[in-house]
């Protein structure tokens, strides 16, 4: 009999896409009972728990990849330099069928950070649509979602990786998922001499990437202070974070990677050894910063 498993997915713009893959490997080995979902994580766990299968939700990212829900980067934007998001919210609304969060089979909750109150926010009521906007808000991207009293932005501004909050759904084993780059332990010294093309990049992705950077820090801290059970690292080396277009090969990665984490977890003190790996590495930045 399979065990009940609760899921914490983390953000990461395009990388989040590899969700996807990580729900269907876990469905193979566990009943996923709830979700706890951070801007991209808040949206495929969103779909999800929403009645969507993981090849279902494949197929919405592979046919809207080109659309502001799953690819913001490539929309005009206003002359404010920020995108208001109506397109986007009209199209949630019609994927999730105006359904409520307290009436789906899975309980879910999506992570925000208010700016009025200068806090995050836990979002396991209301419409899906409105928690799954408001939680994916990236600032300087999405204008803030209004929300009654509230103002959104992206819920990875304070919990890329929302383990804090965990416990708000049910499930035997946690599983945390996290898409986002890892600090590197060394630097490259820079080549005076060297000639070369530099691709151009536009200044929303300059944003994106350079923030999502900082989060994995961030990612890791989370998974040290409120260790999971099983830890899936499913970020993709080779994919920008904002390469939209990349979903089938980040849902074969997520796949894989899920994969070979549940069959990791069943070695003796595998979470030890999990923990000591992430203290490590923490212990290597912190020495690098100092």
């Amino acid at each position: 009999m399979k065990k009940n498993a609760k899921l914490i997915l983390g953000g990461g713009a395009a990388l989040g896409l590899a969700h996807i893959g990580v729900l269907a490997a876990i469905e193979e080995h566990f009943t996923i009972t709830g979700i706890v979902g951070t801007s991209m994580g808040a949206i495929v766990g969103g779909l999800y728990c929403g009645g969507y299968t993981p090849l279902e939700i494949l197929d919405i990212a592979g046919s809207l990849r080109k659309s502001e829900i799953f690819n913001p980067l490539n929309l005009d934007f206003t002359l404010s330099g920020i995108f208001d998001g109506k397109s986007t919210h009209k199209n949630l609304d019609k994927l999730t069928r105006h359904a409520k969060i307290e009436d789906a089979k899975i309980p879910f909750v999506a992570i925000a950070y208010d700016l009025i109150t200068n806090r995050s926010i836990i979002i396991d009521k209301g419409l899906f649509v409105d928690a799954m906007r408001a939680s994916s808000s990236v600032p300087y991207i999405y204008a803030p979602y209004t929300y009654g009293k509230y103002l959104f932005v992206d819920g990875g501004v304070e919990h890329p990786l929302p383990m804090a909050f965990s416990d708000e759904v049910p499930g035997e084993v946690s599983i945390a998922v996290n898409v986002l780059p890892a600090v590197r332990m060394q630097a490259a010294h820079i080549e005076i001499e060297t000639m070369g093309t530099i691709p151009r990049f536009k200044s929303h992705q300059v944003f994106l990437q350079s923030v999502l950077q900082n989060q994995g820090y961030v990612a890791i801290q989370a998974i040290i202070n409120n260790p999971p059970n099983i830890a899936i690292d499913a970020y993709h080396p080779k994919t920008k974070v904002y390469d939209f277009e990349s979903v089938l090969d980040l849902y074969d990665w997520g796949k894989t990677k899920a994969a070979e984490a549940i069959i990791n977890h069943n070695e003796p003190d595998f979470i030890d050894k999990m923990l000591a790996s992430y203290q490590h590495m923490l212990s290597a930045i912190k020495v690098l910063k100092n």
